[in-house]
This record gives C-alpha cells, structure tokens and sequence, in this order.
C-alpha cells in the first residue's frame, strides 16, 4: 500500500535525519556557546539533580531522621550559598567541575598519545 503524500514516507525520515541535532558540528561551529550550554545544563544539574541524590543517598545509607525533607535541603543549600558555604558551592559547581575534569583528561590523554 503506497503513502497518499507525492513525496513518500521516505521524504520525512530523511527531513528528520536532516534536522538531527549535531553536536560535534555546533561546537566546532560556535565553541563559545557550546561551553555556555555546558556550563548551563551543568548548572541546572546542580541546582535541580544533586540535592535530590544527596537526599536520598543519605535517606538509603542514614535512615529518615526528624526534620529530614527535600526542601529542607533545597532551603539550606540556598542559604549555604548566600552565607558562602563551601559545601553549598561544590555542590551546585559539581557537575560542571567534573566535566571541566573529563575535558582537561581528555586533553591530556590525546597530548601525550601524540608524543609517542
């Protein structure tokens, strides 16, 4: 049975392929804004993931304690960040340090394995 569109059905999967979201390419094209959007999402992981796994992490190995609850957490972690807690900094810069690492690694790597 034929498609009733004049282009086919293979017209759109290719259109798809087409507009796929190339990374590579966007970062060789603007490294600036690729970095931004590195630093973002690392940001956003910081701010929205962490306390979350910190909470239950603590949850699962600690047990529930009194006063225990996620915004608790979220509410100390804001003020540790306005106090300048250093605690409350790595966590929210955790995700994006640790990508910083993996590059800085990866630069590294590929130096060395061009001296031999």
């Amino acid at each position: 049975m034929r498609d009733s569109t004049p282009a086919g059905r293979g017209a759109g999967i290719r259109l798809q392929l087409c507009m796929a979201f190339d990374l590579r390419s966007f970062a060789k094209s603007s490294p600036w804004a690729a970095e931004l959007a590195a630093a973002a999402a690392g940001l956003l992981l910081g701010v929205a993931l962490m306390p979350v796994l910190i909470f239950y992490a603590g949850l699962a190995t600690l047990g529930r304690y009194e006063g225990a609850s996620l915004g608790r957490l979220y509410s100390s972690l804001f003020e540790g960040l306005h106090d300048a807690s250093i605690a409350s900094w790595v966590v929210l810069l955790g995700p994006y340090g640790l990508y910083l690492l993996l590059r800085a690694l990866r630069g590294w790597w590929r130096a060395s394995a061009k001296l031999y």
